[in-house]
């Protein structure tokens, strides 16, 4: 896949830019506020319909507006060349391909996978199991739709059965949905143990390209339960029915999950240096960009957002070396650093939410 051009308007401190985006590889080049990030970010928004830098919306609307517009036109290997259109409103979002509305976020999610860098991706390792389940469950969800379907049914059944808890309802209540949650608790445990084993295998044969001393990392998936059937899962609810309706909600489940990612010196959050952890957060972007292709017969679009001069030298070289040249780069940062990158740069000058393609190519 590879956007060919892309406007936006009325997002975050970009009144207007409408940025032809021909080649495979564009920088983004500015000092720091100019709205290089924004534009990543609004790329980056035709993935999943959210930011990847925020799980807000609001502080996406410019002052006094209530709607932002985003366009996309796109070379795609299963619909050839599409527009994408996205009206992002307070309460709701409007999405087009090809002038026809799209009413469910299930047709189309993963169907234009796009991979974010940036600095936020350290909290996948340092950060609370939210922040992991978040990663991974938009990872999976991108590849299987029935993972998608099972994840969105489990949270709407817990949303139920945590208001009968506050109405301190009645087990009879609770049946119906218990049952539908059992069902999906244990397709999600099912499918994110195979999922995580896979994405294991790949992250492995990234970050040895980022190891200096070629130790391999093990991604773990932890669940919160581990139960062998879907009766067990009823039979878990049932039983844990008074303490929930003390707590007043769902206490376990697979919502309370997390994962790991280990070195050969234990776990990387706890014993991973700086370079370690960063350098592990890119390889498990970079794990994902190739599950999505794998998986998808689609080749994501890679967004660079500003970190590299956060990695040390070894690392961005080794970073540069594992991105295919047939995968589209669009990459910031405050000055222009792709060294090891052998590739015709495309340089934009940002300036106050203004875009400016510069009349040279950089090759690097």
């Amino acid at each position: 896949m590879q956007i060919t051009k892309a406007r936006f308007s009325q997002f975050r401190n970009i009144d207007f830019c409408d940025l032809s985006l021909s080649g495979k590889n564009h920088f983004m080049l500015g000092v720091n506020g100019q709205g290089k990030s924004n534009c990543l970010e609004a790329i980056g928004f035709i993935s999943a319909l959210r930011s990847f830098r925020t799980q807000l919306t609001k502080p996406l609307f410019q002052k006094n507006t209530n709607e932002f517009h985003l366009f996309y036109e796109l070379e795609h290997e299963r619909l050839g060349i599409t527009e994408v259109e996205l009206r992002i409103q307070q309460k709701q979002k409007i999405l087009l391909i090809d002038g026809d509305p799209v009413k469910r976020l299930a047709d189309f999610i993963g169907l234009f996978p796009v991979v974010p860098l940036h600095s936020g991706d350290l909290m996948i390792l340092r950060g609370s199991p939210s922040e992991r389940r978040r990663f991974f469950d938009m990872t999976l969800a991108s590849v299987d739709p029935e993972y998608f379907h099972s994840l969105r049914m489990y949270y709407k059944a817990i949303q139920e059965r945590n208001q009968l808890l506050k109405m301190q309802s009645k087990g009879q209540a609770f049946d119906a949905f218990e049952k539908e949650l059992a069902k999906c608790a244990y397709s999600l445990v099912v499918k994110r143990r195979e999922g995580i084993e896979h994405l294991s295998q790949i992250l492995t044969s990234v970050y040895e390209a980022f190891s200096e001393d070629k130790e391999s990392p093990v991604l773990a998936y932890k669940p919160d339960t581990d139960l062998a059937s879907i009766d067990a899962y009823e039979q878990l609810f049932a039983e844990q029915r008074k303490k929930d309706q003390i707590m007043g909600s769902t206490g376990r489940g697979p919502h309370r999950d997390d994962y790991s990612i280990s070195l050969a010196i234990g776990g990387a959050k706890e014993y991973g240096s700086d370079g370690q952890q960063r350098g592990l957060s890119v390889a498990l972007r970079m794990a994902q960009a190739s599950l999505f292709e794998t998986k998808l017969g689609i080749k994501p679009v890679i967004l660079v957002d500003d970190i590299l001069g956060e990695l040390d030298p070894k690392r961005k070289k080794s970073f540069w070396a594992t991105c295919s040249k047939e995968i589209q780069i669009i990459a910031s940062g405050t000055e222009f650093s792709v060294d090891g990158a052998s590739r015709d740069w495309q340089v934009w000058d940002v300036n106050n939410g203004n875009f400016k393609h510069t009349d040279t190519t950089h090759k690097k």
